[in-house]
């Protein structure tokens, strides 16, 4: 299970968490989540193949916020970006299609929406930023 939600973690600090932010209403909705995922996915298909390369995903980490003006370092983006093409590619062809990167995603929203209502509140995103920051310094993702 450690493993599981580290790697949740991690591959939630993909999308440095733009689906899990809490909007005005104190709340990401699994639409405005998926909206924001399919706007990050694009920005991260450089060659807009339709699919997320190994290159394309350390790319797009290495520009990813994990603090206040810090990025990640080279090693993290490369690490993370092995994970989420190891657990996103279920196909194994090598890179990650839209439907591929959609379901992991939802699975995702799935586990940080502790009481399965379809939203992602203000606690439940306090949890996910906390597993990702853990998951980004190397640090175990707290337990659910």
């Amino acid at each position: 299970m450690k493993k599981h939600l580290t790697l949740a973690a991690a591959l939630i600090a993909f999308l440095s968490l733009p689906a899990l932010t809490v909007t005005a209403l104190g709340q990401e909705t699994r639409a405005s989540a998926t909206a924001k995922l399919d706007a990050e996915f694009k920005a991260s298909d450089v060659n807009s193949d339709g699919f997320l390369s190994p290159a394309e995903v350390e790319a797009r980490m290495g520009k990813m916020k994990a603090g206040p003006g810090k990025t990640l370092d080279p090693t993290h983006a490369k690490r993370i970006a092995a994970l989420f093409i190891a657990r996103a590619d279920t196909n194994k062809d090598g890179k990650v299609s839209k439907a591929e990167s959609d379901a992991l995603m939802g699975r995702i929203f799935s586990a940080y929406d502790v009481n399965k209502d379809g939203k992602v509140d203000g606690a439940e995103a306090a949890r996910a930023r906390a597993a990702a920051s853990g998951a980004v310094q190397g640090k175990a993702a707290p337990k659910r």
